[in-house]
């Protein structure tokens, strides 16, 4: 059965698709709603031990660790025209790896550090430099035992991979180990047909699983089936975390609530799932 969390920052994050506020009252009470993990997204690699065991003390775990917040704050992307750029990159997502290592966390994303890709003629420029770069970052990540989650991303945000196909090809491109995907419904909503049949073709390459309903808020907000999504979820054998990483209206407590009730009564399982 399915494990549940919600992804947090602890910062005043330019990011909407979060919640921003401390992290021992989130971690509090996602644990006595009945919650199994909290996901973080942070800019310095450096608090990653600390905020595991902040989570660990309200006996939650920490699927993965969010990094899109060093592209939106700073600038950082692994396909950017500036060499300068790209190394100081890699070398913040070396350090989020060691740091993920060094914790209990599960695993470390790659979402929108990827960049862009707009200042490029040809996607395949910028999918070349992503390739190279991490198939560096792998090495690293194999040796570390940590999981790297990549993300397909909707085309308003990013012209590199926006498909579970497309993403699919990159992996059989970088050949590691430690890369699968991160899937996310409100990605899916946009890009692909058929959600369920994204999900059924990922299969066993699915790492970790991003939910929001069609609108980024709360699933039960909006239009898509959860029902027939975690149908498919599970069909592939994923029993990993559902993290919902939503734009939280009307406040947090009620998101997580509704969340979790909906991501419940859709799995099949309405007892707590710890």
């Amino acid at each position: 059965m399915f494990k549940f969390s919600m992804a947090v920052t602890p910062l005043h994050a330019k990011f909407e698709a979060v919640a921003k506020g401390s992290p021992a009252e989130f971690a509090l009470l996602l644990s006595e709603l009945g919650y199994n993990g909290i996901e973080y997204s942070v800019l310095e690699p450096e608090t990653i031990i600390e905020l595991v065991r902040i989570a660990s003390d309200y006996g939650l775990r920490v699927p993965a660790i969010g990094t899109g917040l060093n592209y939106i704050h700073y600038g950082l992307d692994l396909t950017s025209p500036d060499e300068g750029v790209r190394a100081r990159t890699l070398n913040r997502l070396q350090s989020f790896v060691e740091y993920t290592g060094r914790s209990e966390a599960g695993g470390v994303i790659i979402g929108l550090i990827r960049g862009r890709g707009d200042s490029y003629s040809s996607p395949e420029m910028a999918l070349n430099l992503l390739a190279a770069q991490l198939s560096t970052l792998c090495r690293q990540a194999v040796d570390a035992d940590v999981k790297l989650f990549l993300e397909p991303l909707n085309r308003y945000e990013s012209k590199i991979i926006n498909t579970v196909g497309e993403a699919l090809n990159f992996l059989r491109r970088v050949d590691c180990p430690n890369l699968y995907l991160l899937l996310d419904t409100f990605h899916m909503n946009i890009e692909e047909p058929v959600i369920e049949d994204s999900i059924r073709v990922a299969g066993d390459k699915i790492g970790h699983f991003h939910v929001a309903d069609s609108n980024r808020y709360a699933p039960g907000m909006g239009h898509l089936d959860f029902s027939s999504i975690l149908k498919a979820l599970k069909d592939t054998g994923y029993s990993g975390y559902v993290s919902a990483e939503i734009i939280v209206k009307p406040d947090f407590e009620s998101a997580a609530r509704l969340t979790l009730n909906t991501l419940r009564i859709a799995s099949g399982c309405e007892e707590e799932n710890r």
